[in-house]
């Protein structure tokens, strides 16, 4: 009798390449198998996650004339999530906050995991030591080390709010190979972050018709916790004149919601779509 070496026998039922989900059905004389594989399953965009940056104790960077970025935070994700809830009622919308309260970095992406999200969009406002300044315009950024010098200042000073932490020490370790790590291990995400980043800035300078400073990457603390693709959206400049007016009124808050809302439309159609 003709032996089969048991290592010879695995290796070919290896290479069967079969799975408990694969089937077979055969033809009307029952001689030919066809293997039949089961449809790729899309992806929805049923959650998203609404990060309004600062908060409670900490006010963010303060305008010319005096006013507050977690103010601008809050109402423009307060405006968003009115929106997407009538536009897409099938969809939750989860806050990291909805009142001037005091959120830690680290929670903002545990709330975000815990909540299952597709999607976490932080809202933020841009700035500069000089007031007023001539600076403006709007970013949008996905989490990956920094490639510009002013890239990098805009990450150190959002990151700045862990002064306000009790726990400093849970930062330490994160450096800039951390962040080449987190998006490696999250190509994907990082892809689709891409994608909506590019379609925000599109939708934005259409809506609020500000100057678009691009797609920049930077190591935001606050993207590092949030499993999913994300995105720091810096709106405007809250130290010029011009762009602040346009930040504290009712009127130029919504236009950035919609302008968003747009965004989220066009990616939502890409991500279910992939």
């Amino acid at each position: 009798m003709l032996k089969f070496p048991f290592f010879a026998l695995c290796f070919f039922l290896f290479n069967l390449n079969f799975s408990p989900t694969d089937y077979y059905h055969y033809s009307n004389d029952d001689t030919t198998a066809v293997k039949t594989k089961p449809k790729k399953k899309h992806p929805k965009l049923d959650v998203i996650v609404l990060d309004a940056g600062h908060g409670g104790k900490d006010p963010g960077a303060i305008g010319t004339k005096g006013y507050q970025e977690k103010k601008v935070t809050l109402a423009i994700v307060l405006k968003l999530g009115e929106l997407l809830k009538t536009e897409f009622p099938e969809t939750e919308v989860v806050y990291t906050r909805k009142s001037d309260k005091f959120i830690e970095l680290y929670r903002r992406g545990e709330i975000a995991n815990e909540s299952k999200g597709k999607l976490f969009i932080s809202i933020h406002c841009n700035s500069t030591p000089e007031k007023p300044t001539k600076a403006g315009g709007m970013a949008t950024y996905i989490l990956r080390p920094g490639k510009t010098d002013a890239a990098i200042k805009v990450a150190a000073r959002e990151n700045a709010v862990i002064e306000y932490e009790k726990n400093k020490k849970r930062y330490d370790a994160l450096s800039d190979i951390d962040f080449i790590l987190t998006s490696m291990s999250r190509s994907q995400d990082v892809k689709f972050s891409e994608k909506f980043a590019s379609f925000v800035q599109k939708e934005l300078k259409k809506s609020v018709g500000l100057k678009s400073n691009g797609v920049e990457q930077a190591g935001f603390f606050v993207l590092v916790g949030a499993s999913m693709p994300n995105v720091l959206i810096e709106t405007a400049y809250i130290s010029n004149l011009k762009e602040e007016s346009l930040l504290k009124s009712s009127a130029g808050q919504l236009k950035y919601a919609k302008g968003i809302l747009e965004a989220i439309k066009k990616y939502k159609e890409v991500y279910e779509g992939s």
